[in-house]
């Protein structure tokens, strides 16, 4: 792990906060009269702070599995250590379906492999995918980094001067700036967050020199009204809405491609068929959900269903990149 990354984690560090919000439906008579399940309340834990991405997609979802589900979906925050707090708060639930979370490869695999926990991708169920989303090299307005290019030259002038802020130290843009600079000599400080709001209320604030955030609607509008500037992406290929910036591939870092969100839903291990089968025909219906859709972003959520077994291949193939790229 870099040790910028460990030796600043607390410098901007925001604190974790809780938070819950009931959405949905309430059907108690369900649960009362013993029917299947769904037949009571179902907790969805996000294991980051509120106003962030991963909290936005959770809340734009949330109501609509109520709905599908007949029962109430209780949104709760529960913020720390790159998602850790949460994952673990799941993975300690019982696997009778009423318990769920949004998480991504970052916080599955990456998180407990740079910090040696004692979970994996194993002690999760796989239900499916909710979006991909890439993330974002953006500065404040009143940067005197123009584009990308002038960015990178300053860090070179500069080593470790420059400093950027991430949503979390053992998340996939922290390790790709990481790896930018032990495979291409380009030396910058990461600041890291429980989540993307911190770090970007630390680059509104000019606290941080730019940030490294997802794609998300709300990082779009301030791009949009001018707020931030984009200076890459992290996708292969160029974003539709961002017809002007360059990928960190066209920019001459082929290898910087891992820093791409995939939010899912899962489980703990071990959930039963008919949970596993109900939230998944659920969350497949929600994702045709125009209202939820919009929330969010259309360009995020995949065109087909990416189900439970496709979700497993990404976290399989993340865990199989990460932990090679660990060992050296």
């Amino acid at each position: 792990m870099n040790k910028k990354i460990a030796r600043t984690a607390g410098v901007f560090a925001s604190v974790g906060i809780m938070s819950a919000a009931v959405v949905g439906c309430g059907n108690t008579a369900g649960a009362q009269s013993g029917a299947g399940y769904p037949s009571e309340k179902i907790r969805f834990i996000i294991p980051y702070a509120a106003g962030g991405p991963t909290d936005v997609t959770a809340r734009a979802l949330a109501p609509c599995l109520g709905k599908e589900l007949g029962q109430s979906v209780v949104a709760e925050n529960v913020a720390g250590g790159s998602g850790a707090l949460g994952m673990q708060k799941l993975i300690s639930s019982k696997a009778d379906g009423y318990t769920v979370a949004i998480v991504s490869t970052g916080m599955t695999v990456l998180t407990p492999l740079v910090n040696g926990l004692d979970y994996s991708k194993e002690d999760i169920t796989p239900i499916g995918v909710i979006s991909h989303v890439p993330m974002n090299l953006v500065v404040g307005k009143d940067s005197p980094y123009k584009d990308a290019k002038a960015f990178i030259a300053a860090a070179k002038a500069n080593p470790g001067k420059l400093n950027v802020g991430v949503s979390g130290a053992s998340t996939p843009q922290a390790i790709e700036l990481q790896r930018l600079e032990e495979q291409y000599g380009v030396d910058i400080t990461v600041v890291p967050f429980d989540g993307s709001a911190g770090a970007t209320t630390a680059l509104l604030g000019g606290h941080a020199d730019a940030a490294f955030i997802n794609d998300a609607p709300e990082v779009s509008d301030r791009i949009e009204d001018g707020s931030f500037k984009a200076l890459a992406v992290s996708s292969e290929e160029r974003q539709k809405h961002l017809p002007d910036t360059p990928t960190l591939v066209e920019l001459g870092y082929p290898d910087l491609t891992l820093a791409v969100t995939t939010y899912a839903l899962a489980g703990p291990a071990g959930l039963p068929e008919e949970a596993t089968s109900k939230l998944a025909g659920s969350l497949e219906t929600c994702l045709k959900d125009s209202k939820t859709v919009e929330i969010i972003g259309e360009r995020f959520v995949p065109e087909k269903f990416d189900d439970a077994e496709t979700l497993k291949g990404i976290l399989d193939e993340g865990a199989t990149v990460y932990k090679t790229m660990l060992k050296k």
